[in-house]
C-alpha cells in the first residue's frame, strides 16, 4: 500500500472534498482523485460518499482514516527521533491568526526561534476563519472564532485594546473606525463596543486586521480601538480615554491533538508562550508548562 494514497484520503477527510484535499497536499485534483480511487480499489471498501455538505465517511473509511491517523503519527515521531541529535526542533509548523498578530510574532518571537533551531520552517497564514485544514503541525490564535470539530481551543493570553486617533488632526469624537467580526460566535466584540460608545458614535468603517484600522485613523477618518502594542508604537497617533475605556479581548489558542505531542510543535509554543508578554503586550492566562498539560488532558 502506497503511503502516498494514504496522505490522500486524510487530506479528503480533513478538507471535506478533493479540491480542497488536492489543495492541502499542492497536486491537482485529477492526480489526488486518481490515488483514492486506488487506494479504494486495493482495500475493496468505500472510504466517502458523496453528499452535498461534502465528502461523508463511511464505516469501513473511519477504520481506515484512524489507522492512517496513527501511521501519520509514528512517521512523525520517527522523523523527531532520527533528528534528536540535534536537540532541536525539525520540520514544519503552520502560524495561523490575524496578520497584524502573526506580524508581532514574526519580530518579537519568530527571529530567535529560528536561529535557535535551524531545521525549525515555519509557514504564516493570516487566513480569516473558516480556514482551510492543513495536515502540518498547526498552531493557531484567534479571539472570537469557533475551534474545528477536529481542534482543541484554549484561552491563552489577554491583550489590552485602546482608543487612538490621529495626532494633530481634528477628528470628530462621534466618529470611529472599528473591528469586524460577523463570524464571532456569541457575542461579538465590535457590538459590545458600539454599545459601550453609545447611539451617537458613527462607524465609518469596519475592517478585520488592526493594521487596515491604523491606517484610516492615521489620516483622521475616525478614532481607532486597536491593540496597544499596535497603537503604542505609531507616532502618528495619539491616545484618547475620554470616549471609550481601555479594554482586554481574550486570544485563544487552537491546535490539532494529532500534533499537540510533537516535540517541534511544544518548542514554538514555548517559546510564544513566554514572549508573548513583549510580542503583543498582553497577560498569560496559563504557563507553558501548564498549557502543554491542558492540552493533552483534552486530548484523552
Amino acid at each position: 500500500m502506497d503511503w502516498s494514497h494514504l496522505k490522500v484520503a486524510l487530506a479528503v477527510s480533513r478538507g471535506g472534498s478533493l479540491t480542497r484535499a488536492a489543495q492541502l497536499l499542492g497536486m491537482d485534483q485529477t492526480t489526488a482523485g486518481r490515488r483514492l480511487n486506488v487506494l479504494e480499489d486495493q482495500l475493496g471498501v468505500t472510504l466517502f460518499v458523496r453528499a452535498k455538505s461534502g465528502f461523508l465517511t463511511t464505516e469501513q473509511g473511519q477504520i481506515i482514516l484512524e489507522r492512517a491517523l496513527r501511521i501519520e503519527a509514528e512517521i512523525d515521531r520517527m522523523g523527531e527521533d532520527i533528528a534528536a541529535s540535534h536537540n532541536g526542533a525539525v520540520g514544519v509548523v503552520r502560524l495561523m491568526g490575524n496578520n497584524w498578530v502573526l506580524e508581532r510574532l514574526a519580530g518579537e518571537v519568530l527571529p530567535h526561534l529560528a536561529q535557535a533551531h535551524p531545521k525549525l520552517e515555519m509557514v504564516l497564514s493570516g487566513r480569516l476563519p473558516p480556514a482551510p485544514l492543513h495536515g502540518e503541525a498547526t498552531l493557531s490564535f484567534w479571539f472570537d472564532a469557533a475551534p474545528h470539530a477536529s481542534e482543541i481551543a484554549l484561552p491563552f493570553c489577554r491583550v489590552p485594546y485602546a482608543a487612538y486617533r490621529a495626532r494633530g488632526l481634528n477628528v470628530d469624537p462621534r466618529d470611529w473606525v472599528l473591528f469586524r467580526d460577523d463570524d464571532a460566535h456569541g457575542p461579538s466584540f465590535s457590538r459590545q463596543v458600539q454599545k459601550r460608545l453609545g447611539p451617537e458614535a458613527r462607524v465609518r468603517l469596519t475592517a478585520t486586521d488592526a493594521h487596515i484600522l491604523r491606517n484610516a485613523a492615521r489620516k483622521g477618518l475616525g478614532q481607532a480601538l486597536l491593540p496597544v502594542c499596535v497603537g503604542e508604537i505609531d507616532a502618528a497617533l495619539e491616545r484618547v480615554d475620554e470616549h471609550l475605556a481601555p479594554t482586554e479581548r481574550v486570544l485563544h489558542l487552537h491546535v490539532n491533538p494529532d500534533t499537540v505531542e510533537s516535540k517541534r510543535v511544544q518548542i514554538v509554543l514555548n517559546a510564544i508562550a513566554e514572549d508573548i508578554e513583549a510580542a503583543l503586550n498582553a497577560k498569560l492566562l496559563t504557563q507553558p508548562d501548564r498549557l502543554l498539560k491542558s492540552l493533552k488532558e483534552n486530548r484523552r
